[in-house]
C-alpha cells in the first residue's frame, strides 16, 4: 500500500517536471537567437529535470536508486549553470552577436505566394 502512495505521489513531480521540460523545448524552437534559446534551455530543463528525478526517485520504492535519482538531481542542478556559462561565454569570443532591436516571428498563416 505505501509503494502505490508513493508511486502515485512520485507522478506529480514527474509531470510537473516534463511540463517545465517541454515548455525549455518550446523556447528553444521560438527564440530568434542562440542566446537567449540558451536561457529558455537553461532556465526550464535545469529544474525540470530536478523534479523530474525527485519524482522518479519517490517513485522507485528502493533507497539505492532514490539516492542515485538524488546524486543526479544534484549533479544536474551543480553543473546546468556552469556549462550554459561556458556556452555562452565561447559562442561570444567566437563573435556571435546577440539579435538587438524587436524581432518579429513569422506567422504560420503568412506564407509568400508566387505570382
Amino acid at each position: 500500500m505505501l509503494q502505490l502512495a508513493l508511486s502515485l505521489l512520485g507522478g506529480l513531480p514527474i509531470v510537473a517536471g516534463l511540463s517545465l521540460m517541454a515548455g525549455g523545448a518550446l523556447g528553444v524552437l521560438r527564440f530568434p537567437d542562440f542566446y537567449t534559446r540558451l536561457h529558455a534551455a537553461r532556465a526550464a530543463d535545469g529544474p525540470g529535470a530536478a523534479i523530474f528525478l525527485l519524482g522518479l526517485a519517490m517513485a522507485s520504492g528502493e533507497l539505492s536508486i532514490a539516492v542515485r535519482m538524488l546524486l543526479l538531481a544534484a549533479l544536474v542542478i551543480a553543473a546546468g549553470p556552469t556549462i550554459s556559462s561556458l556556452m555562452a561565454n565561447a559562442a561570444h569570443a567566437g563573435g556571435l552577436a546577440p539579435l538587438a532591436g524587436h524581432y518579429r516571428a513569422p506567422r504560420p498563416d503568412a506564407r509568400e505566394r508566387a505570382p
